[in-house]
């Protein structure tokens, strides 16, 4: 399934209902010849219904990029096109090599249910 990918603003806060997130980084990996696009970032949960807090580190993975950065700049956000990943294989291999590269994250790789717009479903 091919989906488009809304870049995050690296660096900035963004407010959830009972915190926070922080998309700190994007990263590139490489897994049999295709890119697979992540981002690196910081959560945080300040108040909830069960009186729980706490933050972790997570990752992001949309999936394979097809076309960067194929919309938006200025004032619109970026907008990539990506394959959401759905071999269990290739998904278990990234989501090893991403957490060897990040010790500790949170890793979730995108399903047809994470995706943002199908592309060329988005209008403006």
């Amino acid at each position: 399934m091919i989906v488009e990918f809304g870049h995050a603003n690296l660096g900035e806060e963004v407010q959830a209902r009972s915190g926070y997130y922080v998309p700190l980084e994007e990263h590139i990996l490489l897994y049999k010849g295709r890119e697979v696009i992540y981002t690196l970032g910081h959560a945080c949960i300040e108040s909830s219904c069960c009186g729980g807090t706490g933050s972790w580190g997570y990752v992001q993975v949309p999936g394979f990029l097809l076309r960067k950065h194929i919309r938006g700049g200025g004032t619109s956000p970026l907008i990539s096109e990506v394959e959401i990943i759905q071999d269990n294989e290739d998904r278990n291999n990234i989501r090893q090599s991403v957490s060897e590269r990040h010790p500790g994250a949170s890793v979730e790789i995108w399903t047809a249910d994470y995706a943002q717009f199908p592309a060329g479903g988005r209008t403006q």
